[in-house]
């Protein structure tokens, strides 16, 4: 009697978590990287206010830095694109501050030191967009 409850516990259990990992990876990525950006919620759940107001509070964090910089990203289509784009260039030396938005197709970073334009170009491309334009 034991051994079969604890059966059907672990068989509960495993279908629980396969069905977390199928809702992950096929539901949050592949609803997500289209070119009509994510199609679950159109903006409106609270994963997408709570980035929104990530990207207020970083934003107004980078004005006050002396140092700043607007780049403008080709090619994001989703909130996991801005999410890989922050942190390609917040591994940078020297990056405080990065808030990118997906609507502008832009970045903008407050620096602790002057960073040239080639190596924030390389860390956006390593992360597999294109920058096409760096405004002061």
């Amino acid at each position: 009697m034991a051994t079969a409850v604890l059966g059907t516990v672990i068989a509960v259990w495993f279908a629980f978590c396969l069905k977390k990992m199928y809702n992950s990876f096929f539901k949050g990525e592949a609803a997500c990287c289209s070119n009509e950006g994510c199609s679950g919620c159109a903006g409106g759940c609270a994963m997408h206010k709570a980035m929104e107001d990530s990207y207020r509070a970083r934003v107004e964090k980078i004005s006050h830095f002396a140092l700043k910089k607007s780049i403008d990203v080709d090619g994001m289509t989703c909130d996991k694109c801005v999410a890989r784009v922050v942190r390609a260039l917040e591994k940078i030396d020297g990056v405080a501050v990065v808030a990118v938005s997906l609507e502008k197709q832009s970045a903008l970073v407050g620096f602790t030191k002057n960073i040239s334009n080639d190596i924030l170009s390389d860390a956006i491309k390593r992360a597999g967009y294109k920058a096409t334009a760096f405004a002061a």
